[in-house]
């Protein structure tokens, strides 16, 4: 038997796939300001060409490359569901530690861009897009846990999920600047923090 082709819109999956698994590479690699369409396009073995045919530019190749981080982290929260209740939200801040402290560059390049997307009201808007997708998967760990305990929270869920986000991204940027992962504190922090901001009363 011969070798089966790929349909065009096969081909073009597949290149766009190549394309953001080397800028992926890249962005690591540079950073998101120093990295180049060229450097992406030698990396994945394309012409630069093949890059704008997929992408409109360097900031929509990287948030394809976000949209997949994303979608695994989304993924990742919405297992926590499953933990005991007494542990999830300790159980989060851990998962959150070890995602930093396995890919420490990806928290640098994330806050490089999310500082460059800051100050482009389209680019903004795009990633905010993105940033929603984890505070909803979040938002849905602490609704389940509600459910599941029957305790009130001093803020609702999805305030709750922005609360838990400013304070990983938080830790995030220390360890960025001292290179100290901090061992165990965000978790004992994120333990105490929702110990804290659980009602132990029905309010009047």
């Amino acid at each position: 038997m011969g070798v089966q082709r790929l349909t065009r819109a096969e081909s073009r999956d597949r290149t766009r796939a190549l394309l953001v698994a080397a800028a992926r590479r890249v962005f690591l690699r540079h950073g998101y300001h120093a990295a180049t369409l060229d450097a992406v396009a030698e990396e994945a073995g394309f012409t630069k060409g093949a890059v704008y045919s997929a992408f409109d530019g360097k900031a929509d190749l990287f948030l394809a490359v976000l949209d997949e981080r994303v979608a695994t982290r989304a993924r990742e929260m919405r297992t926590i569901a499953a933990v005991d209740p007494g542990a999830q939200a300790e159980a989060l801040a851990r998962q959150f530690a070890t995602a930093i402290e396995h890919d420490p560059q990806w928290s640098a390049v994330v806050i490089e861009f999310w500082s460059h997307a800051s100050r482009d009201p389209q680019l903004r808007e795009r990633f905010a897009a993105r940033h929603e997708v984890l505070r909803e998967a979040l938002t849905d760990v602490f609704v389940a846990m509600a459910s599941r305990t029957g305790l009130r929270f001093s803020f609702d869920a999805k305030q709750l999920a922005t609360i838990g986000l400013a304070l990983g991204n938080g830790f995030a940027l220390e360890a960025m600047t001292s290179g100290d992962q901090n061992g165990d504190l965000f978790p004992r922090a994120a333990a105490v923090l929702m110990t804290a901001l659980t009602e132990t009363e029905d309010p009047q």
